[in-house]
Protein backbone atom coordinates (compact mmCIF):
# COMPACT_ATOMS: atom_id res chain seq x y z
CA UNK A 1 0.00 0.00 0.00
CA UNK A 2 1.35 3.59 -1.12
CA UNK A 3 2.03 5.83 1.37
CA UNK A 4 -0.25 9.17 1.30
CA UNK A 5 1.20 12.38 1.03
CA UNK A 6 1.16 14.11 4.09
CA UNK A 7 1.24 18.15 4.53
CA UNK A 8 4.14 17.65 7.04
CA UNK A 9 5.98 15.48 4.25
CA UNK A 10 5.59 18.67 1.37
CA UNK A 11 6.57 21.36 4.40
CA UNK A 12 10.14 18.79 4.76
CA UNK A 13 10.93 19.23 1.33
CA UNK A 14 10.23 22.56 0.78
CA UNK A 15 12.48 23.17 3.75
CA UNK A 16 14.98 20.75 2.01
CA UNK A 17 15.08 23.01 -0.90
CA UNK A 18 15.31 26.05 0.92
CA UNK A 19 18.27 24.99 3.10
CA UNK A 20 19.93 23.70 -0.34
CA UNK A 21 19.08 27.47 -1.66
CA UNK A 22 20.48 29.50 1.23
CA UNK A 23 23.48 30.75 0.57
CA UNK A 24 25.52 32.59 3.49
CA UNK A 25 26.64 36.28 2.18
CA UNK A 26 30.66 35.15 1.84
CA UNK A 27 33.02 35.64 -1.07
CA UNK A 28 33.22 31.90 -1.57
CA UNK A 29 29.58 32.04 -2.49
CA UNK A 30 29.78 35.06 -4.68
CA UNK A 31 31.84 33.34 -6.61
CA UNK A 32 30.61 30.38 -7.17
CA UNK A 33 26.99 32.00 -8.05
CA UNK A 34 25.77 30.45 -11.75
CA UNK A 35 22.58 32.55 -12.15
CA UNK A 36 22.29 35.16 -14.61
CA UNK A 37 21.90 38.40 -12.04
CA UNK A 38 21.75 39.31 -8.66
CA UNK A 39 19.16 41.02 -7.32
CA UNK A 40 19.57 42.98 -3.74
CA UNK A 41 17.20 44.93 -1.43
CA UNK A 42 19.32 48.01 -0.55
CA UNK A 43 17.68 50.39 2.60
CA UNK A 44 18.01 54.48 2.58
CA UNK A 45 19.74 54.53 5.85
CA UNK A 46 22.06 51.41 6.42
CA UNK A 47 25.46 52.02 5.62
CA UNK A 48 28.50 50.63 5.75
CA UNK A 49 27.26 48.25 2.90
CA UNK A 50 26.94 44.88 4.50
CA UNK A 51 25.73 41.31 3.86
CA UNK A 52 26.33 39.59 0.27
CA UNK A 53 26.10 43.30 -0.86
CA UNK A 54 29.17 44.06 0.78
CA UNK A 55 31.14 41.01 -0.23
CA UNK A 56 29.89 41.79 -4.05
CA UNK A 57 30.99 45.45 -3.60
CA UNK A 58 34.41 43.96 -2.16
CA UNK A 59 34.59 41.97 -5.72
CA UNK A 60 33.73 45.15 -7.70
CA UNK A 61 36.66 47.17 -5.70
CA UNK A 62 34.10 49.42 -4.15
CA UNK A 63 32.12 50.52 -6.88
CA UNK A 64 29.03 50.07 -5.17
CA UNK A 65 30.28 52.29 -2.45
CA UNK A 66 31.45 54.94 -4.52
CA UNK A 67 28.18 55.01 -6.35
CA UNK A 68 26.08 55.28 -3.16
CA UNK A 69 28.49 57.87 -1.49
CA UNK A 70 27.67 60.05 -4.63
CA UNK A 71 23.79 59.77 -4.50
CA UNK A 72 24.03 57.43 -7.98
CA UNK A 73 22.06 54.88 -5.49
CA UNK A 74 20.47 55.48 -2.79
CA UNK A 75 18.27 52.98 -1.54
CA UNK A 76 14.83 55.23 -1.51
CA UNK A 77 11.54 53.23 -1.65
CA UNK A 78 11.29 52.02 -5.12
CA UNK A 79 14.19 52.90 -6.57
CA UNK A 80 15.51 50.48 -9.41
CA UNK A 81 19.22 50.44 -10.77
CA UNK A 82 21.01 48.22 -13.22
CA UNK A 83 24.86 47.91 -13.03
CA UNK A 84 27.09 45.57 -14.74
CA UNK A 85 29.62 43.73 -12.62
CA UNK A 86 32.21 43.77 -15.62
CA UNK A 87 32.96 39.66 -15.11
CA UNK A 88 34.22 40.77 -11.29
CA UNK A 89 31.55 38.09 -10.15
CA UNK A 90 30.36 35.12 -12.17
CA UNK A 91 26.83 37.37 -12.52
CA UNK A 92 27.10 39.54 -15.44
CA UNK A 93 24.36 41.91 -14.01
CA UNK A 94 23.40 43.01 -10.69
CA UNK A 95 20.27 44.68 -9.72
CA UNK A 96 19.38 47.27 -6.99
CA UNK A 97 15.83 47.31 -5.39
CA UNK A 98 15.26 50.54 -2.53
CA UNK A 99 13.14 49.23 0.08
CA UNK A 100 13.29 52.76 1.94
CA UNK A 101 14.15 52.95 5.48
CA UNK A 102 15.13 49.76 7.49
CA UNK A 103 12.69 50.17 9.97
CA UNK A 104 9.92 49.52 7.69
CA UNK A 105 11.08 46.64 5.98
CA UNK A 106 8.87 44.31 7.61
CA UNK A 107 5.30 46.60 6.51
CA UNK A 108 6.17 46.49 2.62
CA UNK A 109 7.94 43.73 2.15
CA UNK A 110 5.68 41.81 0.02
CA UNK A 111 5.38 44.72 -2.28
CA UNK A 112 8.91 44.85 -2.75
CA UNK A 113 9.74 41.15 -3.10
CA UNK A 114 6.87 41.03 -5.92
CA UNK A 115 8.64 44.27 -7.30
CA UNK A 116 12.24 42.65 -7.59
CA UNK A 117 10.73 39.82 -9.16
CA UNK A 118 8.95 41.71 -12.58
CA UNK A 119 11.79 43.98 -12.33
CA UNK A 120 14.04 40.70 -13.02
CA UNK A 121 11.23 39.38 -15.38
CA UNK A 122 11.30 41.85 -17.56
CA UNK A 123 14.85 42.41 -18.03
CA UNK A 124 14.10 38.83 -19.41
CA UNK A 125 16.45 37.11 -16.31
CA UNK A 126 15.64 33.64 -15.97
CA UNK A 127 18.55 32.49 -13.33
CA UNK A 128 18.86 34.62 -10.40
CA UNK A 129 20.02 35.50 -6.95
CA UNK A 130 18.26 37.00 -4.16
CA UNK A 131 19.15 39.13 -1.26
CA UNK A 132 17.22 40.79 1.39
CA UNK A 133 18.23 44.49 2.30
CA UNK A 134 20.74 44.44 5.62
CA UNK A 135 19.78 44.16 8.13
CA UNK A 136 17.34 41.16 7.05
CA UNK A 137 17.01 40.05 10.72
CA UNK A 138 13.96 38.08 10.27
CA UNK A 139 13.18 39.00 6.66
CA UNK A 140 15.05 35.51 6.06
CA UNK A 141 13.09 33.15 8.27
CA UNK A 142 10.20 32.88 5.95
CA UNK A 143 11.41 33.20 2.09
CA UNK A 144 8.03 31.59 0.44
CA UNK A 145 6.92 34.48 -0.60
CA UNK A 146 10.49 35.46 -2.58
CA UNK A 147 9.72 31.58 -3.61
CA UNK A 148 6.21 32.11 -4.97
CA UNK A 149 7.06 35.17 -6.67
CA UNK A 150 10.32 34.37 -7.99
CA UNK A 151 9.08 31.07 -9.29
CA UNK A 152 12.01 28.88 -11.23
CA UNK A 153 13.96 31.90 -11.92
CA UNK A 154 15.20 31.98 -8.34
CA UNK A 155 18.58 29.36 -7.99
CA UNK A 156 19.81 30.94 -4.62
CA UNK A 157 19.25 33.83 -2.17
CA UNK A 158 21.21 34.95 0.78
CA UNK A 159 20.99 34.70 4.23
CA UNK A 160 21.30 37.63 7.05
CA UNK A 161 25.03 39.10 7.76
CA UNK A 162 26.59 36.61 10.17
CA UNK A 163 27.72 39.90 11.62
CA UNK A 164 24.91 42.33 11.40
CA UNK A 165 25.01 46.04 10.24
CA UNK A 166 25.02 47.14 14.21
CA UNK A 167 27.46 44.95 15.33
CA UNK A 168 30.15 46.24 12.15
CA UNK A 169 28.71 49.55 13.33
CA UNK A 170 29.49 49.58 16.91
CA UNK A 171 33.17 47.71 15.54
CA UNK A 172 33.63 50.52 13.33
CA UNK A 173 32.65 53.33 16.42
CA UNK A 174 35.14 51.43 18.71
CA UNK A 175 38.32 50.95 16.80
CA UNK A 176 37.62 54.68 15.13
CA UNK A 177 35.59 57.07 17.67
CA UNK A 178 35.08 59.51 14.72
CA UNK A 179 33.05 56.62 12.74
CA UNK A 180 36.01 55.89 10.14
CA UNK A 181 35.22 52.33 8.83
CA UNK A 182 38.07 49.61 9.31
CA UNK A 183 37.25 48.94 5.53
CA UNK A 184 38.21 52.03 4.49
CA UNK A 185 35.74 54.95 3.65
CA UNK A 186 33.92 54.57 -0.02
CA UNK A 187 35.70 57.99 -0.40
CA UNK A 188 39.04 56.90 -0.50
CA UNK A 189 38.53 54.22 -3.06
CA UNK A 190 39.43 55.11 -6.73
CA UNK A 191 38.42 53.77 -9.78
Amino acid sequence: MAKKPRADDARVRSESRRSERLLEPTLQNVDALDVEAVVVGLCRDVRPLAGVLGMIDWRLCGRVSRLVAAGAITGVDGERVLMPTHGRIPAPRLFFYGWGDADAVEARRAVHVAAMAEMVARAGVHRVAFAFPEPAGELVLDTADVERCFGARLVAFFGADPLGAEALAAETTARDPRGASPRGSSDELVD
